[in-house]
């Protein structure tokens, strides 16, 4: 199989999962973590009489069926890692009598896949919710014996929805087991399921980075790209989404990487309208998402690994754990609203110590994620450099696409449009078809075998449907937040920008409102309420506001002495005229201001005259602050600069 150096995390593990502790281990994607769980799980098993080997003859082979018992379960959050992980286990168990079964969803057969969990394989290897409907509605089925617990992708597990599913599992097997957990991060939901299924675990973090506060790593939550990934970026502006996207995608595919090259979506609906793109321009392409069956996406793997096809268009479905050898880029038709996600996507190449490349298109909304990346990496850098490591890693540039090249594709794609339109069509048609004939299977199925599905036990669950909808919509909820978090799809404004932002919408409600009176009044304006004409009068302000201040700034200085001389002037004659003596200069009281206030009413004319000068009593507060000596100050140059 090519195994002659363990890796870190291979090395790490092995010791301490053969002497029976509870291990909960985190690495780099591509690092050999199935190897570092499988390894222990079958040489303790066969230690234990759990398997024969080959080299008794015939009868060696044979087990008692009273023996036969499900020694180890693993958990895997997709049916192809877990279809994987079995043809792993069945490649190194070539000369032992160690069987695995794999029961995922997706299978119609589920009878034949309960009557392969009772003759009781050695290990199995399943998704939660599959192997939970057995559990729950499967007579016969029982983990009783169960040995070994392994939790792969533990954090993806939980993120797929998978949390109460797991946690049903864990509380289905015995108490008195060894339990293996592994996951890229350890996020808050893991912790709760550390502390729900294992007993004082041995933490290990195979990777290189410096651990600050107890171990944690200082950035991205201890997830780390590979060292010899070059990762590239393709920007993209705010008015250039859309079309532009797909023409940037056909360029680099037609042009820099044209074979072995993975392409990820964030929906199964570009996904494969991509696909349909690709196969008119005559790239070799296949698809691999959830609207696909398990054998379509099977054989879709399997072409691909053979290299009868070019590029793989996936989802995020092929993110994890997916170990396909030779691949050469990952693109991203997106940057994902997680940088953990971003790392498993580009983890499918550069794996085991090999090199690889990665392109992303990264729009104005998400670059502050590629802002993180790209810290992350300066300072993983720099702190090799200060101890001196002499290893290779990885480069983070940019990459652009002539304007004429993408301009060429985008108007290729627009040509297309009316074949992808027909293709669509004709995929509608075939799919009413084919659920249509399923309906008919279904109801002729309901007539032969009427009978038996009556006397068949209704099925239970764990969780009641209003349960299920709860759980359904809260997940909703959380992944609506996290898109938000992630992005409206603009670049962050300064404050400037975002007030601008404000004024320019409150115009236009302003603008909306005044086209609806005049709808409702029946009245024309002269000028058409649009944003030309407010951008105009905006101009305008702006062009009358700067003439201003010009001829402010034009102004000498004696001109302004003047004017301010001239308004003082005028500040005075209008304190005499408001503070003359209503009884003349004659009058009793001729020292005395008197001010009457205006005649408003007929009521306050006879009121009594008030007198200017006003007394208050005195607060130390606001007396007048003295001069300040340079005693005060610690030297007089101090004082004198003051």
């Amino acid at each position: 199989m090519g195994f002659v150096t363990p890796t870190l995390i291979q090395a790490s593990v092995l010791p301490v999962a053969l002497a029976g502790r509870d291990v909960c281990a985190s690495a780099v994607t591509g690092s050999g973590k199935t190897a570092a769980f499988l390894l222990p799980v079958m040489e303790r098993i066969l230690q234990r009489g759990g398997g024969r080997t080959t080299f008794g003859g015939a009868n060696a082979k044979k087990k008692l069926s009273s023996l036969a018992a499900t020694r180890a379960l693993i958990l895997t959050p997709t049916r192809e890692l877990a279809a994987q992980c079995v043809s792993m286990m069945t490649a190194m168990a070539k000369f032992t009598d160690l069987r695995a079964a794999l029961i995922v969803g997706g299978a119609k057969n589920v009878m034949s896949q309960a009557t392969e969990l009772r003759s009781r394989p050695d290990v199995v290897v399943a998704t939660p919710g599959r192997l939970l409907d057995h559990i729950t509605n499967s007579q016969g089925v029982d983990f009783d014996d169960l040995e070994f617990l392994i939790l792969d992708e533990a954090d993806r597990l939980l993120d797929l929805g998978f949390q109460e599913e797991v946690h049903e599992l864990v509380k289905a097997c015995p108490a008195e087991r060894q339990t293996m957990l592994f996951s890229a991060t350890m996020s808050t939901k893991v912790d709760d399921l550390i502390s729900l299924s294992m007993k004082r675990p041995v933490r290990i973090q195979a990777t290189d980075k410096t651990k600050k506060n107890g171990g944690e790593s200082s950035s991205n939550n201890g997830v780390e790209v590979a060292p010899r990934l070059e990762q590239e970026f393709v920007r993209i502006r705010a008015g250039n989404e859309g079309v532009n996207r797909e023409g940037m995608l056909l360029a680099l595919l037609t042009r820099t990487f044209k074979s072995r090259t993975i392409v990820f979506f964030d929906t199964k609906v570009v996904a494969h309208r991509l696909m349909i793109v690709c196969g008119l321009c005559g790239i070799k392409c296949a698809e691999l998402h959830g609207n696909l069956t398990q054998v379509q996406r099977l054989e879709a793997l399997e072409a691909f690994r053979e290299g009868s096809v070019d590029v793989l268009l996936c989802t995020d479905l092929a993110a994890r754990g997916l170990d396909i050898p030779g691949v050469e880029a990952v693109i991203n038709f997106e940057m994902p609203s997680q940088v953990e996600t971003y790392v498993h996507r580009i983890g499918r190449t550069a794996r085991a110590g090999r090199g690889g490349k990665s392109c992303t298109l990264i729009g104005e909304g998400r670059r502050f994620l590629m802002k993180e990346v790209i810290k992350d990496a300066e300072e993983k850098t720099r702190k090799k450099k200060s101890k001196n490591k002499q290893e290779s890693t990885g480069m983070i540039r940019s990459r652009t696409i002539p304007s004429a090249v993408i301009a060429h594709f985008v108007a290729k794609i627009n040509s297309l449009a009316q074949h992808v339109r027909e293709v669509q069509d004709a995929e509608a048609v075939a799919k009413m078809d084919r659920i249509a004939e399923m309906e008919a299977m279904r109801v002729q199925n309901i007539i032969e075998h009427k009978n038996e599905i009556k006397a068949r036990p209704q099925k239970e669950w764990f969780a009641t449907p209003k349960q299920k909808l709860s759980t359904k919509a809260a997940t909703a909820e959380r992944k609506k937040e996290m898109e938000e978090r992630a992005g409206t799809g603009k670049h962050r404004m300064t404050r400037k920008k975002r007030r601008a932002q404000e004024v320019r919408e409150a115009m236009r409600e302003a603008q909306e409102e005044a086209r609806q009176e005049m709808e409702e009044s029946g009245k024309k304006s002269k000028k058409a309420f649009t944003d030309a004409a407010m951008k105009g009068s905006a101009k305008d302000a702006k062009r009358k506001e700067a003439q201003r201040e010009k001829e402010l700034q034009s102004r000498s200085l004696y001109d302004e002495d003047m004017q301010r001389e001239r308004k003082k002037q005028q500040k005075k004659r209008k304190a005499a005229s408001s503070n003359s003596d209503a009884l003349g200069d004659g009058g009793l009281f001729s020292e005395e201001k008197v001010s009457y206030a205006k005649k408003a009413k007929n009521s306050e004319a006879d009121q009594p005259t008030k007198s200017a000068y006003t007394f208050h009593e005195y607060d130390p507060n606001k007396k007048k602050a003295k001069k300040k000596s340079h005693h005060g100050f610690k030297s007089k140059s101090k004082f004198r600069r003051k």
